[in-house]
């Protein structure tokens, strides 16, 4: 078959290079029943024998259009689409010469498009900031959940953590159909949203409540993500749940339920299961997911959870949401580390075995209500989290010189018990006055309390006689406590229809306070009942913030800037308790603020400049002469004299999408340069002790850029995508070690390219390639640098057999060129499915297999500054598991079914037209 393959391949790159067909143009203008432009207008022009679109585009600010195809000489269909007006369609029985269409009416009272199916779409349409990808471009294997398909989509990057970028900006909030579902940070939607239910992804610039309600340019350089789902109408429910059970009695299960009428919306989500660290959706190894937001760590995690979430416009004026998720996980992990050391006169080596058990019930309380009349909107968010965690740590470790001298050997038995509470609440409150001036009033609440309980049963041993021992038998009780309260009120004054000036002025209070209490195992009683004094200490901070400032907005159509200047008015009360020696310290600082940016937006170019000088006080742990020794082998004490964090932070981003070529691409360079930065100085002794203090440099800097490109082409069935990424950073960080200043320049450089190839619905063929290059030049270091190479190769396949047969591959190579003795470099990992569909769809059986030729492994490699440091973790290899997915949408009293959708159907129920009306709003008088 391969063969065949790659003679069709061929055949499309011999016509696109060799065709010499004849050019025709096809151009009009589009208005509505008023005689207004319609700008941004979607054109379709297709082939009527098959569906198949042979090119689009989108009109312009003057309802303008212009396509270029190759002259027609069977019969073809003209399709023009506005979102509000509705739809035109026009025959053509063939097209030889260039034609001019004249000026088009869409009236929305009238259009009909049975005559003519759409069978495809653009994979991603641009809007003014808005990014918008077509999810049934992007295909997944069955089963796949959102993570699975945003992966897919280029410019897209999932961490370790669950946190997302998109085009080189974080994403900061996840919304579902514009509202939060289970929180905004979008880790439970990742891992249980069904790909499949999923319409369009859409990113934009993050706005604040008050940018969104004054209708201001986002000031952020953070993107928000929008996922809209296939409702289809508003009213009826859609129910999927897989049960799977496997060798190895690995078991896995998934519910997801909706159930929509009008306006409110009810989802329970539901999982439990065995492999949640197994990587089954990305074939990453140890780095897959788990469910209910928590992310997958080291080792093995069972994992069960259930979540209820609640959203409904109750009125014209007030909507409400909740959610609650109920969660328990438990993990177990063999560690094996293997770390060198970097000092300026040796380099010694520290070895580690560790098993870890930790389990967790948590708890999670979210509401919002939203309150809307006139020129008034309030919102308001408060939330509660509770978790409850049992963990216990056995392990041992050694540290040699670089002679190879045993120099100390540690061991640990620690068992803990942790309870968390946290309660915060964001109020917004935002009223337009009658001059068109607003006032907003923002609060952020938050109240934290943690408390633990370890039983430590611990020692040190030291063989060059230059300490004595250590032995710990203690219980320790740690209290930590996080308040803050935020208040922030500003004034915005409009002085033109594009200028605004505003006034403000922000407060911010911290009470923070660390208590430590060990109490010593005292054998004659039997009872923890002796002070440990190393180990008993206490810190509290109590600190304000007081920030007035002053804005300037300018929001053109095309040219918008703002510049914010203050003033940071620091008062932080430090007070540490120690071996009955108290100290304190209060620090009073006066610091500027300045923020701006510039952002120009012509058509499909975009182009944004950001500056923000940024300030930060150091901790109480940092300033106070308090020992902390908690640690067998290492000492930290605070240094009074530090100065605060100051930092200048420089960012300009460029994107374009060309939708008549579909090409785009988004560029990002960032500048950070540290005025004064806070870092670690560290001595190490004979018996490779360690005592750490903390000192202020100046001049640290980092360069960092990236660059992503898209390209889409199409022939027939036959759709072709190309991604390109790279990724760059180039950097100085100093730092203390031995009391010499050492430099430390860093360089690392990551392309990416990625291709797929989808043959119409029944073969997709992705193949991914990534390195990673990283580069340390060191100076008054005894080694002069370090370098490390890792390559990742990565085909994915999904192809369907007899309509209803679909099977899976996910197949990678990993390598990494330099690992310490005993870390394999390099292993395979090949995941693969078999899923058949039945029952019209409602039904879906399957098998998997995971690390099919049995040789994923989980070693990691870990270079900074101190240390290079290798990594083995526990981590799930080859089983083989059975599954049963339950499909069911029903809306409106029917089954869903497939029907042929208009380019309209396809992006979603057409919007509700103002005024009732059928069309745009009326022009006022004299227009």
């Amino acid at each position: 078959m391969t063969k065949y393959i790659f003679a069709i391949l061929f055949s499309f790159l011999t016509i696109g290079l060799f065709g010499q067909d004849k050019k025709v143009i096809i151009t009009g203008k589009v208005t509505d029943a008023l005689n207004l432009p319609l700008s941004e207008a979607d054109v379709f022009i297709g082939n009527k024998a098959d569906s198949a679109k042979i090119s689009s585009t989108t009109t312009d600010e003057n309802g303008l259009f212009n396509l270029e195809i190759n002259s027609q000489e069977k019969p073809i269909y003209l399709i023009i689409d506005d979102a509000l007006e509705g739809t035109y369609k026009k025959s053509f029985e063939t097209l030889k010469s260039d034609t001019d269409l004249g000026t088009i009416v869409i009236n929305p009272m009238v259009y009909d498009l049975k005559e003519v199916v759409v069978s495809n779409v653009e994979p991603i349409v641009v809007k003014h900031d808005t990014i918008e990808y077509n999810a049934d471009s992007y295909k997944v294997k069955p089963n796949a959940n959102l993570e699975a398909l945003i992966r897919e989509l280029p410019g897209f990057e999932i961490a370790d953590d669950g946190s997302i970028t998109a085009n080189g900006k974080s994403i900061s909030e996840v919304l579902i159909d514009g509202e939060s579902f289970f929180g905004t940070d979008g880790k439970v939607a990742l891992e249980n949203l069904p790909a499949d239910i999923i319409k369009k992804i859409q990113v934009s610039d993050f706005k604040t409540k008050s940018e969104k309600f004054s209708g201001e340019r986002s000031k952020s350089d953070k993107s928000s993500l929008n996922i809209t789902l296939k409702e289809g109408k508003n009213s009826g429910y859609m129910v999927k749940a897989t049960g799977g059970y496997g060798t190895g009695d690995h078991y896995e299960s998934n519910l997801m339920a909706n159930y929509f009428k009008g306006k409110r919306r009810i989802s329970l989500i539901g999982s439990s299961t065995d492999v949640a660290s197994s990587g089954m959706v990305n074939g990453e190894g140890s780095r897959g997911r788990g469910g209910m937001g928590r992310r997958a760590s080291n080792g093995i995690t069972t994992n069960t959870s259930i979540g209820l979430n609640y959203n409904d416009q109750l009125s014209d004026n007030l909507k409400i949401g909740a959610d609650y998720r109920l969660n328990h996980s438990y993990n177990k992990n063999e560690n094996y580390t293997h770390q060198e050391n970097l000092n300026p006169d040796n380099v010694f080596t520290t070895t580690s075995n560790t098993n870890t058990k930790s389990e967790t019930y948590g708890h999670n309380l979210g509401t919002n209500l939203e309150w809307t009349k006139k020129n008034t909107k309030i919102y308001f968010y408060p939330s509660f989290n509770n978790s409850s965690t049992k963990s216990s740590t056995i392990g041992d470790s050694e540290s040699v010189n670089q002679d190879g001298d045993l120099k100390n050997t540690t061991a640990q038995n620690n068992n803990t018990k942790t309870d968390a509470n946290t309660f915060s609440n964001l109020i917004s409150i935002n009223q337009k006055l009658k001059n068109k001036s607003y006032f907003d009033l923002n609060s952020n609440i938050s109240v934290a309390k943690t408390d633990a309980t370890t039983r430590e049963i611990s020692n040190a041993l030291f063989f060059d006689g230059s300490r004595a021992d250590t032995y710990r038998n203690v219980n320790t009780k740690n209290t930590n406590k996080n308040n803050s309260y935020n208040f922030d009120l500003k004034y915005t004054l409009p002085i033109t229809d594009s200028i605004s000036v505003a006034i403000g002025s922000s407060y911010t209070y911290a009470d923070q306070e660390t208590n430590n209490y060990s109490l010593n195992y005292n054998d004659l009683t039997g009872k923890f009942d002796e002070i440990n004094s190393d180990l008993t200490r206490l810190f509290t901070t109590k600190s304000s913030l007081y920030n007035p400032y002053a804005q300037f907005l300018l929001n053109k159509s095309k040219l918008s800037a703002s510049l914010n200047i203050g003033a940071n008015i620091y008062n932080q009360d430090n007070y540490g308790l120690y071996k009955s020696n108290a100290e304190s310290l209060t620090i009073n600082k006066t610091l500027p603020q300045l923020q701006g940016n510039i952002r120009y937006q012509s058509g499909n170019n975009m182009l944004m400049f950001m500056y923000n000088y940024s300030t930060s006080l150091p901790t109480a742990a940092q300033l106070l002469k308090i020992e902390d020794q908690s640690s067998l082998t290492n000492k930290t004490v605070g240094n009074p004299d530090l100065d605060p964090n100051k930092s200048h932070n420089f960012n300009v981003m460029f994107g374009n999408f060309d939708r008549k070529t579909r090409q785009g691409f988004n560029a990002n360079i960032g500048y950070t340069y540290n005025e004064s930065s806070i870092t670690n100085s560290i001595v190490t002794n004979e018996d490779l002790t360690r005592n750490i203090t903390y000192e202020n440099v100046k001049g640290n800097y980092s360069i960092s850029g990236s660059f992503f490109f898209n390209k889409q082409y199409q022939k027939g069935i036959n759709k072709f995508r190309l991604n390109l990424g790279l990724s760059s950073r180039y950097g100085l960080n100093q730092g203390y070690n031995q009391n010499i200043m050492y430099k430390s320049f860093n360089t690392t450089l990551s392309p990416t390219i990625r291709l797929n190839w989808d043959y119409g619905d029944n073969l997709t063929i992705s193949p991914l390639y990534q390195l990673s290059f990283t580069k340390s030049k060191y100076e008054n270091y005894q080694i002069s640098g370090q370098e490390n190479i890792t390559h990742n190769f990565g085909l994915n396949t999904n192809s369907t057999w007899f309509k209803n047969l679909v099977w899976t591959n996910n197949f990678s190579y990993n390598y990494n060129s330099r690992m310490a003795a005993g870390f394999k470099r390099d292993f395979f990992l090949w995941n693969t499915s078999l899923m058949y569909r039945f029952f019209g769809d409602k039904l879906e059986a399957g098998v998997k297999v995971y690390d099919l030729l049995n040789q994923n492994n989980s070693y990691t490699r870990t270079i900074s500054d101190q240390y290079i440091s290798d990594e083995k973790n526990n981590i799930l290899t080859r089983f083989v598991m059975f599954s049963l997915t339950f499909n069911l949408n029903k809306f409106g009293g029917k089954s869903q079914e497939k029907d042929e959708f208009s380019p309209r159907d396809e992006n979603g129920p057409r919007p509700n037209r103002p005024n009732g009306s059928g069309g745009r709003m009326m022009p006022p008088p004299g227009r």
